[in-house]
């Protein structure tokens, strides 16, 4: 009995003191809190803050600077020669007036002795900033261009070609509402080719019978494009559309008979998954050729496939009167700044508008990575793979362009 009541009241103490502590949390309920931040700072202090890597913070500074198009004097370039021309680099420099209008002048010279100069000059915004109205002087010279043949006729082996390229231009850029884009402009344009010296005679049969070979055109090159688009950006987007449509009207002005027209068509379709952390891209663009009768279109002026679009394949591999791309990618967000990719294109060029279908298609698929910012494509990576091998990309520009 003694020891039934010890238990007791040992219980009842230890009831008691588990009512006090409990009551003496209830009324100081702070100290719980207390408790909680000290336990989250403690871990805090464990963990290391992100720091930005030196590519990431570049990025950053000429994004908040306005971004890449912006002119800021002495700088280095590449790029903007005719496809294939090889690796190059060249001086250039810009200046960004108060008004806002932008002077730009460039000299880049290739690997294989291609070479630009050019000097722009682009407007400030106008009309309420839905217009900018854009000059430039264009020089260009590329020896050696690749040239397959035309259809029934093309090869895998290719000839080359010299091209001089002299250009007086001015274009407009008219976008009145935030999806409706529409352009046109005005060139005056000269061509200056030949067979390259470096062709062979089994190469050089490629050229015979081809329209334009040898020839020097004087163009009054005319366009005009209209557009819906949604995207974040030319240069790089996660989400939006695309709908466009570009009539050339191409007039000789010295003798020959080498006038025609040109239209080109693109459609884009970007599907945002898991808040753009994953990307489907959906391309497709079309081109098309026409002449009067007596009338033909060089082959140097041609809708062309292959490098840049159908990436399987060498540049200008597959060339004639109308052309056919499809694409697809799967783009997923790898890092700040950095997207991985992989990539299936398809497509044809033919010499019938009528056979213009999804048939006899070439076939290409591949990865690759890509360097950004929030509105530019800085640098593409890619390894595609085609019947004829596989090939390395290096390029500026976003896919299409």
């Amino acid at each position: 009995m003694a020891s039934t009541s010890f238990v007791s009241l040992a219980l009842l103490a230890g009831g008691m003191l588990l009512g006090s502590g409990t009551a003496a949390r209830a009324q100081n309920p702070g100290s719980r809190a207390a408790e909680t931040a000290a336990e989250q700072e403690h871990k805090a202090r464990a963990l290391s803050p992100y720091r930005r890597g030196f590519l990431e913070r570049q990025l950053l500074e000429i994004e908040h600077a306005g971004g890449f198009g912006v002119a800021r004097g002495l700088f280095v370039t590449s790029g903007d020669i005719k496809r294939g021309a090889g690796p190059s680099l060249g001086p250039a420099y810009g200046k960004t007036f108060a008004s806002g209008a932008v002077l730009q002048a460039k000299a880049v010279f290739s690997t294989r002795n291609a070479k630009v100069v050019q000097v722009a000059l682009q407007s400030p915004e106008l009309a309420r900033r839905t217009l900018t109205i854009r000059t430039r002087v264009r020089w260009q010279d590329v020896p050696d261009v690749a040239f397959h043949g035309l259809a029934p006729g093309v090869r895998r082996e290719a000839g080359g070609y010299d091209e001089r390229q002299t250009e007086v231009s001015i274009g407009a850029a008219f976008r009145p509402e935030r999806l409706l884009r529409f352009g046109g402009g005005l060139a005056l344009q000269r061509f200056d080719t030949d067979v390259a010296s470096e062709t062979g005679p089994a190469a050089g049969s490629l050229f015979a019978g081809v329209p334009g070979v040898g020839a020097d055109p004087q163009y009054l090159h005319g366009y005009g494009s209209a557009g819906i688009d949604s995207r974040d950006s030319e240069g790089y987007s996660r989400h939006g559309s695309l709908l466009r449509a570009t009539l050339h009207d191409y007039r000789q002005q010295n003798d020959g008979p080498y006038s025609f027209r040109r239209i080109d068509g693109a459609a884009e379709q970007y599907v945002p998954i898991l808040g753009g952390n994953w990307v489907l891209y959906l391309g497709l663009r079309a081109s098309t050729t026409s002449a009067d009768a007596g009338e033909s279109v060089p082959f140097f002026l041609l809708p062309d496939l292959g490098g840049h679009d159908l990436r399987g394949y060498s540049n200008y591999r597959f060339l004639d009167r109308h052309s056919l791309l499809v694409t697809a990618e799967y783009r997923w967000y790898a890092q700040e700044f950095l997207d991985g990719a992989i990539f299936y294109d398809a497509g044809k060029a033919v010499s019938r508008r009528a056979d213009l279908d999804f048939t006899g298609l070439r076939h290409s698929y591949g990865a690759g990575v890509r360097l950004h910012g929030s509105r530019a494509t800085v640098l593409r990576i890619e390894v595609a793979r085609s019947r004829e091998g596989t090939r390395f990309i290096l390029a500026f520009s976003p896919v299409g362009e």
